[in-house]
């Protein structure tokens, strides 16, 4: 294989891509009606499914004239046969749809779909503009009313980039919402700008009215009554940017919110949680706040009765103007006016331990920062790239790629990856399920994308080569132990066709030389629950030691050093589609043992067997909201109690559940976090901010 990839004609060894300037975004360029373009394997007999659509194809102008509602609405509801998805299965029809730059002009709202993603030309940003007789109140609905009846929790594989709202033409005292975000897991919305009217006093920038989403990433806010109004469960705000809001983020509920890196400039208020009751967690992380007033309202929980639970943490803010820092409901001042903030604590600073405002001094890991912050990366468009450096992998001469559930693509993918790599290309994915039946291997220098945000391609592990549970293997391998270099990965889903007990589905080995050089952007990691799987129909039994279905999700080993922004790790605690109920024991969540430099900035791991974190041995690490959830077959009436039914290895930093009685099921629970240390390391400089940690004990 190597031999034959040396003679692959796309550019001369030895010899680099030619700096060039893009004219047209790359990705409306690609094949996406021949070999190359993307398909949905599981639709049976319809081949012509497009998922790619680009709105003009179906009649939107974007001149800034024309009501466009009704095109672009037709293009994210187009199922290719003279229907609906609307109501559709979750992950068998999904949609790419891209949208050219222009202004489109919208009388009604837009309504999005499970497994759609809408993506704008990253050059030239389209507008979605209301008329000045606009007929609702949302613009674009993130809601999906195909889980009528249910909460947002349902709501998955949705993504919104590149995209401009634009509220301005309605009357700035109307209630109004530029884009209601009710969502779950592997959503995301990156690089959005929202223009409202100032002085407003109804409208709305993003209103995460239910669900329990990750991460919010790379977004500018100007103008309105609130620019972020937040009910939902747990959420991480990446880098968003406020300014002439009268409230930067309202919360209205929720749990458990981290904002880092924010921008308040010109702001009446911060952060308001009046509306919300009691917040378990609040962390304002690397903040700025320009000629604003207070940078947050919140209830003072100190005299309540119970757990009293509400924490705030603010943690590097640079403060200027004349008004407090933070004030309570009624007004008072609870942190005075100061330039700089270093660490500030309202609630319990260790257990059992409240303080009603604490200042200390927070020592970070210099690996960590960049410019005195925990750094941070947008996710890359690769905007200026030109057409002769992406390669599509289904048009590569000599290297059939299929993409279709059934044949075995890891001999092409791996010989592609590698010369894309010494190259210097950009490995474009179509939609579609690659099945690997032995390690795919990243090296250094790729650069993975599909612009798909949760329409993501899939590369299911099968067959005895991941069936040894004493033997575990990678099926995605980036980088071999102690290699350092370049590896983006950006928009992927990465699974197991089979149960397969002995996979570790994605494992990390390669270092950054520079921050970010190694980074995961929406990438996620399922086991069962959806069709591409057989998971989904073999693990419906009581019994989960039928269904070890893979030995861990994610290992960020000792050599490694990676970031990751906004990655779920689901063992399905239920179908999707066309499957019954999922009993499913993936051994482990993320383990990370890297000792370098790691970033986890927003990352939900949910219903694995032993833990859903485990930091061993793990050094110089940060986390930016965690969320997990216990398998829902654990606790009381399980028929098998943690570590069973796998066994604890100590070569991986199991734990082993030695603490508990061997009949206590409440105790012999997958752990949320696991942080630990041996004869052969130690952890340590671990930075955690804001925990979403669910436990259920009832068993099934």
């Amino acid at each position: 294989l190597f031999a034959a990839h040396e003679q692959h004609p796309l550019i001369p060894p030895g010899k680099k891509p030619k700096p060039h300037v893009a004219t047209n975004y790359w990705l409306d360029d690609q094949d996406h009606t021949g070999n190359g373009k993307g398909q949905a394997p599981f639709l049976g007999n319809n081949v012509n499914y497009p998922v790619y659509r680009n709105v003009k194809s179906y009649k939107a102008t974007g001149d800034g004239k024309t009501d466009d509602t009704a095109a672009l609405q037709n293009a994210i509801n187009a199922d290719g046969s003279g229907g609906n998805r609307y109501k559709n299965e979750v992950t068998t029809r999904p949609a790419q749809v891209f949208v050219p730059g222009g202004t489109y002009i919208l009388t009604r709202k837009l309504d999005m779909r499970l497994n759609t993603i809408v993506v704008g030309d990253p050059n030239n940003m389209p507008v979605f503009k209301a008329s000045s007789n606009f007929q609702d109140t949302v613009l674009i609905d993130g809601n999906d009313f195909a889980t009528d009846g249910a909460s947002g929790t349902t709501n998955f594989f949705m993504a919104i980039k590149n995209i401009a709202i634009d509220t301005t033409n309605i009357n700035k005292d109307t209630s109004v919402t530029a884009l209601r975000w009710g969502v779950a897991q592997a959503c995301h919305l990156t690089n959005i700008r929202i223009q409202m009217a100032n002085n407003s006093k109804g409208h709305t920038g993003i209103d995460l009215n239910q669900g329990s989403t990750i991460a919010v990433s790379d977004v500018s806010i100007t103008g309105g009554a609130v620019g972020i109004r937040n009910n939902n469960q747990q959420v991480m705000f990446k880098n968003i940017s406020f300014k002439y809001c009268t409230t930067a983020l309202a919360q209205s509920g929720g749990f458990v919110v981290v904002l880092q890196g924010a921008k308040i400039d010109t702001c009446g208020l911060g952060v308001d949680t009046s509306g919300a009751g009691q917040l378990a967690t609040v962390v304002i992380l690397d903040s700025t706040s320009v000629n604003s007033g207070p940078v947050i309202k919140f209830f003072d929980s100190s005299q309540s009765n119970g757990d009293r639970i509400d924490q705030i943490v603010i943690e590097n803010l640079s403060f200027s103007g004349n008004n407090p820092v933070a004030i309570g409901m009624d007004g008072a001042v609870k942190l005075a006016n100061m330039n700089n903030v270093d660490t500030w604590i309202w609630g319990n600073v260790s257990p059992g331990v409240y303080q009603a405002g604490k200042t200390v001094t927070t020592k970070r890991s210099p690996q960590l920062l960049s410019n005195g912050k925990f750094f941070t990366k947008a996710q890359p468009t690769y905007a200026d790239w030109t057409g002769d450096r992406i390669v599509n992998i289904k048009a590569v001469k000599g290297y059939p790629v299929k993409g279709d559930g059934k044949t075995d693509d890891s001999a092409s993918l791996n010989a592609i990856l590698a010369d894309n790599a010494k190259n210097g290309k950009l490995s474009y994915f179509p939609y579609g399920v690659y099945i690997v039946k032995n390690t795919l291997y990243v090296p250094p220098g790729t650069r993975i994308c599909n612009t798909f945000g949760k329409l993501i391609p899939i590369f299911p592990g099968i067959g005895s080569f991941f069936g040894d549970k004493t033997n575990p293997k990678p099926v995605i391998m980036v980088g071999k132990p102690n290699e350092s270099g370049i590896a983006q990965i950006q928009d992927m889903r990465f699974t197991v066709a089979d149960i397969a007990p002995g996979a570790i589905i994605l494992q990390v080995n390669l270092a950054s030389s520079t921050p970010g050089d190694v980074a995961f952007w929406n990438t996620h990691i399922t086991v069962g629950g959806t069709a591409d799987t057989n998971v989904n129909t073999a693990c419906n039994g009581p019994n989960t030691a039928a269904c070890l279905a893979a030995f861990a999700m994610v290992h960020l080993t000792s050599s490694s050093s990676a970031y990751i922004e906004n990655m779920w790790g689901w063992t399905a605690d239920h179908s999707l589609e066309r499957g019954g109920h999922q009993n499913i024991a993936t051994g482990r969540g993320l383990l990370v043992e890297a000792t370098k430099a790691t970033w986890l900035t927003g990352t939900g791991f949910e219903h694995n067997t032993l833990y859903n974190y485990n930091l061993h041995n793990a050094q110089t690490v940060y986390a930016g909201l965690q969320q997990c959830e216990t398998a829902y077959w654990q606790g009381a009436g399980s028929l098998q109690n943690a570590p069973a039914p796998w066994l604890a290895d100590p070569k991986y930093g199991d734990p082993d559940f030695a603490w508990c009685a061997p009949s206590d099921q409440r105790c012999r629970m997958g752990l949320a976090q696991n942080i630990a240390s041996d004869s052969s390391g130690s952890s340590r400089d671990i930075f955690l901010y804001g925990a979403a940690f669910w436990t259920f004990f009832h068993g099934e």
